[in-house]
């Protein structure tokens, strides 16, 4: 080949070799036969392969093609090496090179896949690091829809993205090659979970053209066999992705968890985190809600569904009550189908909330319960509202509302005190009612647009859903949509006036290092002095049952100290609420201790304050904290009663922090590493 067509090359397809000549011959005979408006090459590289004929076919298109096809051949490696290795030819053989084609030796493409996809990176932004095409399988026939934006959260814990896709030069640049050590399949997935570290994304292409051979016994079909190890292989290695802070980042981006229907506006608002949302008309999101379990667009439409006025929504989160709410009512229909808040306003000194639960209805028959005329905000899966109210529409496809969960209501009385004088806000039942009047409108008007005719994999489709991907990858079914970056929960079991108070003044130092504070209690009341309640960001209060609505919760003792027995679902509604924080302090909870280990494992930071409490003796407070000790990054009694009894139960003294400045001496700990020695250093000194 001259100089000048070399120069002129702008993409390649790769083709890896090894073993069945007679596929190897159809899949390079689509290959050459490209229309392109550019220059391409076509580069075989044979993996070791002891086969003659696989070397005749590779040598005998490389003759028939000079200056189109390259042949090498490289002692075998395993597929992502051979890759590499095509992949460093490339580089160096075309300078001009803008992107590279993966078309494996058993498929297939069509004679415009390689100009549709040149085009698509063309026309993307330096963040689009690779296009992906639908997926025509034969052999086995069916067809892989791809279509959708791409979602980063999606391809966390599903991979879309097939090999058969072209690479950009800029993400080649950057270093990313395929794992030569994943030699058992999904080699492909990590190669894309690489450029999403660095921040690539994908782009669809749709009608691009791509056909995969689908086969009865294959390395995909060996590798889904023994999935277990490569996925954890794919999870330790990604380990910057696969984490709590960055799944949430995604899934705040993507806007997913979150529908809130406002009746008074008609407008839907989507998000997940408060203050990061897109609002929509009621038909658009409708159309997006049905469309959602028909064709691939993960994260398009939040699986959860509210019913709420615009002035309501604005009053909570101006009190900074609207995040926990919601989370209380999110968490209420996982094991639900419906639940509903009903909020009776009074005029309080101070922010007070106190929390009921109404018995929960549940029923036999095959429809949802209604929720009490009074509730001002009601909360449903947008999926589970589909599967009852078109039955017979093939909406529960893929789903388990009838079987995982029980056809019931959980109902809530919220008593919220305030200073501020507001009208009652409006019931939501109307809203719910509205809706579904529409909803009928919408798929009556759009039955010619939902595809139900063909025949398509769809275990795509579908409305998003927290516990997708935070049950699999976290043993947890969602996670509190906390703000990204340093966000600090301080925990209070039962929030008094007093217990507030000196919650705000041990996140005082914390605030003025830049941390954003949360208040979190477990509790059925609140108590808080609005001066108090300026430091925090958000008041998230989620009543555990363990610990409400009892006579006498049940307790466990350790060494004669008494704390609550919370049960299994408890346990997980208490780390789901704690889990994304950076730093997770205990003030006055009893309920951090029993979960700090599992924080722990997931990388959240553990702090314990030991304060003079009326109820409890210091002992009782020491003694309880030294049972779960292990779990605690840093240990803070207020008195030096407490430090010595510390010490006595053996608490390592690089955890204790003691003296007037411990809290801002700390906040340094959290930006770095610990400072063992000067803690200990510092505990002397107050000894003596």
């Amino acid at each position: 080949m001259s100089t000048r067509v070399e120069t002129e090359v702008r993409a390649v397809i790769l083709v890896p070799a090894y073993g069945q000549p007679s596929l190897t011959a159809e899949a390079l005979h689509t290959a050459v036969t490209q229309r392109t408006e550019f220059a391409f090459a076509v580069v075989v590289v044979n993996d070791g392969c002891s086969s003659p004929e696989t070397h005749d076919i590779c040598l005998n298109f490389s003759a028939a093609y000079p200056g189109k096809v390259f042949y090498l051949k490289k002692s075998n490696g395993g597929l992502s090496a051979a890759r590499n290795s095509g992949i460093e030819f490339a580089l160096r053989a075309f300078p001009a090179l803008e992107a590279v084609y993966f078309l494996d030796c058993d498929n297939h493409i069509g004679p415009l896949l390689l100009q549709r996809m040149v085009d698509a990176l063309r026309a993307s932004d330096e963040t689009v690091g690779w296009a992906y095409a639908d997926v025509d399988k034969f052999g086995f026939a069916s067809f892989h829809d791809t279509s959708g934006d791409y979602s980063p959260l999606e391809h966390l814990f599903r991979s879309f993205c097939e090999a058969g896709s072209a690479v950009s030069r800029r993400m080649l640049d950057a270093g990313i090659r395929f794992d030569a050590a994943m030699r058992k399949g999904v080699e492909d997935w990590d190669f894309w979970l690489q450029g999403l570290g660095e921040g690539f994304r994908g782009v669809h292409v749709p009608d691009a053209g791509f056909r995969y051979r689908r086969r009865g016994e294959s390395m995909l079909v060996e590798a889904e066999r023994d999935f277990a190890p490569i996925l954890a292989y794919i999870r330790g290695k990604h380990s910057r992705l696969y984490n709590v802070n960055a799944v949430l980042s995604m899934e705040i981006e993507a806007r997913s968890r979150y529908a809130i229907y406002h009746p008074d506006t008609g407008l839907v608002r989507c998000m997940t985190a408060v203050g990061q949302d897109q609002l929509m008309t009621l038909d658009h999101y409708l159309v997006r809600l049905l469309r959602a379990v028909e064709r691939p667009g993960y994260g398009l439409c939040p699986g959860h569904l509210f019913f709420m006025d615009q002035t309501l929504y604005d009053i909570l989160e101006r009190w900074h009550l609207l995040a926990g709410l919601l989370w209380k009512l999110e968490y209420a229909v996982t094991s639900a189908t419906i639940a509903a808040c009903s909020i009776v306003v009074r005029s309080s000194t101070a922010l007070t909330l106190s929390w009921t639960s109404v018995a929960a209805s549940r029923l036999t028959a095959q429809h949802i319960p209604s929720p009490p005329e009074t509730a001002q905000i009601v909360a449903i899966e947008a999926g589970a509202l589909l599967a009852h109210h078109f039955p017979d529409g093939g909406f529960a496809h893929g789903n388990h509302w009838h079987t995982v969960k029980p056809l019931s209501g959980r109902f809530f009385n919220l008593a919220l005190g305030c200073a501020q004088e507001i009208e009652t806000p409006r019931p939501a039942a109307e809203g719910l009612a509205c809706l579904r009047r529409a909803l009928d409108d919408v798929a009556t008007r759009e039955s010619r647009a939902l595809w139900r005719a063909a025949k398509r994999d769809r275990y795509r489709a579908q409305a998003a859903v927290p516990r997708d991907f935070y049950g699999e990858l976290f043993n947890t079914p969602s996670v509190f949509p906390a703000a990204t970056g340093q966000c600090v929960a301080l925990v209070i079991d039962e929030a008094s006036s007093a217990s507030v108070a000196r919650a705000a003044q041990l996140g005082d130092a914390l605030r003025k290092e830049g941390d954003v504070l949360h208040l979190v209690t477990f509790g059925e009341r609140f108590s808080g002095q609005y001066k108090d309640l300026d430091a925090f960001a958000e008041l998230v209060s989620l009543p555990l049952a363990s610990l409400c609505g009892r006579v006498e919760p049940a307790r466990q003792d350790y060494l004669g100290a008494s704390l609550p027995l919370l049960d299994w679902r408890d346990r997980q509604a208490a780390l789901a609420t704690l889990a994304a924080y950076s730093l997770v302090v205990s003030v006055e909870s009893a309920v951090v201790h029993l979960v700090a280990g599992a924080l722990r494992q997931l990388k959240v930071r553990t702090w314990a304050f030991l304060a003079e409490h009326q109820a409890r003796s210091a002992g009782d407070l020491v003694t309880a904290c030294a049972a779960f000790e292990q779990a605690y990054d840093a240990i803070f009694p207020e008195t030096r009663q407490m430090l010595q009894l510390c010490r006595g139960l053996g608490i390592p003294p690089g955890k204790l922090r003691f003296g007037p400045g411990a809290a801002r001496e700390s906040i340094a700990t959290l930006k770095g590493p610990d400072t063992t020695a000067s803690a200990v250093e510092q505990n002397r000194s107050f000894s003596a």
